[in-house]
């Protein structure tokens, strides 16, 4: 059953999400990239936040599913940090299913996929068991849209 998001306030316990889209204010070596992600997953992880976070090198695209006060906190975070700018929202609102199962927070960057596969396959195989059709296209997009980006703008690693 696909998930549904509402426009009523959501309980204070609701399970809920954001999902948001922005810029690197400046580029991040792989290893920046991978320190931040697993800081970051072990905080959700103890905040009992799932989702999904990909990076291309110079974006970000994630999804924070859990309590709606958690992922509040966990966005507010995300906006004070100098490392984002540009950020754009996609989705914030109750839904009624975790859309990433158990993920504390998987990761994905790009060059992780360049040597073996196209970023899009690997971005669809993320997203298999996601059922939110907004959701979908927005990670889907996301790694379209970053293909033609990638190929006028390289980041120097």
């Amino acid at each position: 059953m696909p998930l549904s998001l509402s426009d009523d306030p959501p309980m204070a316990d609701a399970l809920h999400h954001i999902v948001y889209i922005s810029r690197a204010s400046a580029p991040l070596s792989d290893a920046a990239a991978a320190a931040l992600c697993r800081a970051a997953a072990e905080r959700n992880r103890d905040a009992g936040i799932t989702g999904l976070l990909l990076h291309d090198g110079t974006r970000f695209i994630q999804a924070l599913e859990g309590a709606e006060g958690a992922v509040r906190a966990v966005m507010e975070r995300i906006a004070r940090d100098p490392r984002h700018h540009a950020i754009g929202y996609v989705s914030d609102g109750a839904v009624g299913a975790r859309q990433f199962g158990e993920w504390g927070m998987a990761y994905r960057h790009v060059d992780d996929v360049l040597a073996a596969a196209d970023f899009l396959a690997t971005v669809k195989r993320s997203v298999a068991e996601v059922e939110e059709p907004r959701l979908l296209a927005a990670f889907i997009g996301f790694a379209v849209i970053g293909r033609g980006e990638r190929r006028r703008d390289p980041v120097p690693r």
